[in-house]
């Protein structure tokens, strides 16, 4: 009967072991549940902040663009304000000295050494 009784022990331990297990086992189901659930959680807030980013990434592009076709435009302005107020001290000076020719002077050129020359060379 003694070996009998240790049997039942063994086994009761063995059952209670188990027992615990199966407890544990649940609760570290629950816990990859949890972080599964917080994984798809960051995930998706990942995938929203790519989405702004990209967004963002566009816009910064359009108002590069934008500041481009600007800066253009303003050098232009500032070209044909240079060239008009150039044709007007001309015609003005045509005014003064009607007898004078002016037909080789322009934007491109330049006085070197007290001779009229291209701004290039």
């Amino acid at each position: 009967m003694d070996g009998l009784k240790q049997e039942t022990t063994k086994l009761h331990e063995k059952l209670q072991t188990q027992e615990k297990s199966k407890v544990l086992l649940t609760e570290k189901s629950k816990e990859a549940l949890e972080l599964s659930n917080k994984n798809a959680e960051l995930q998706a807030e990942v995938e929203k902040l790519k989405g702004e980013l990209t967004k963002k990434d566009e816009e910064l592009i359009q108002k590069d663009e934008k500041q481009v076709r600007e800066r253009e435009a303003l050098t232009d302005n500032v070209a044909n304000s240079f060239m008009a107020g150039f044709k007007d001290v001309v015609v003005q000076t045509l005014g003064i000295y009607p007898e004078m020719d002016f037909s080789q002077l322009g934007l491109e050129k330049t006085v070197v050494d007290g001779r009229l020359v291209d701004e290039e060379e």
